[in-house]
């Protein structure tokens, strides 16, 4: 969308369209015509259209440049001899508003007008130009869109996905990791403790660590995993050991390898007695 920069001096009074029934998804149009004879006639013209939308009337390049402001029209109808030219070089440069000049016969031409219709304008000739309009602007929507989809998909390629809930053994009730105070190994399976219960899942830990948050959940040791919601605090033991406590009271051992990651926890550390 081109960027008109703010109107110098006073606002200038706009006619902006009023719709009782608004046609949802259709392309927004603002006109641009100095003749009051000539503007209403595509006014009527472009009410038998379903698909366009008059969305504002403008008679001087002020209150267009307000609307086109206001509005984010896809197509602007504009006197070819209305349109400074400074702008008119801008909008070959830009996607939307599509331009529709509108000339008498002989007169001047707009380089940045896709279309250009003589004064004044034969209905059979408005509809074809219309429905050749509109494919093009659907065109360069669908452009816009494919260039956006595209770098989604290149976006979400590098999100990792985080489990939010795990489903116990043979259950067919979830639980939601955030319930989750911490997880012990057992073997080929992972016990999962809540505040009030234990639920198996068949895992190890090194596989729990790739699916949990690491905002959320983080390895202390080879054989446990925590929640850091649920932590109280990190205990320095004598020596260099040290252990976590949860807070149902739980005290977890730290491993030599997983000393870093919890001295990096935001909790209070205290000395053991």
């Amino acid at each position: 969308m081109l960027n008109l920069g703010a109107a110098m001096g006073s606002m200038p009074v706009t006619h902006r369209m009023e719709h009782s029934q608004p046609r949802h998804g259709a392309i927004r149009v603002v006109a641009f015509e100095p003749d009051a004879d000539y503007a209403d006639e595509l006014h009527r013209q472009l009410c038998e259209l379903r698909e366009f939308r008059l969305v504002g009337r403008a008679v001087s390049w002020d209150e267009c440049r307000t609307l086109l402001e206001e509005q984010f029209p896809e197509l602007l109808m504009v006197r070819t001899t209305c349109l400074p030219c400074n702008l008119s070089d801008s909008l070959c440069e830009t996607e939307f508003p599509v331009v529709l000049g509108l000339g008498r016969k002989d007169g001047a031409t707009l380089p940045c007008a896709f279309e250009t219709l003589d004064l004044p304008v034969n209905p059979g000739s408005f509809r074809e130009a219309m429905e050749r309009l509109r494919a093009e602007i659907y065109r360069r929507k669908l452009g816009d869109l494919s260039t956006l989809l595209r770098r989604y998909l290149d976006f979400s390629r590098g999100l990792q996905r985080f489990l939010t809930a795990v489903r116990e053994n043979g259950a067919s009730t979830e639980i939601p990791t955030e319930h989750v105070m911490f997880m012990v190994a057992d073997g080929n399976y992972v016990r999962l403790h809540t505040a009030s219960e234990v639920h198996e899942i068949r895992d190890t830990m090194s596989g729990m660590t790739c699916k949990l948050d690491p905002a959320q959940f983080a390895r202390v040791h080879r054989s446990f995993i925590v929640n850091r919601a649920h932590v109280a605090c990190v205990r320095r033991k004598e020596g260099a050991a040290m252990a976590v406590l949860m807070s149902n009271g739980t005290e977890i051992p730290v491993g030599p390898n997983y000393r870093a990651e919890v001295e990096s926890f935001d909790f209070y550390t205290q000395l053991s007695a």
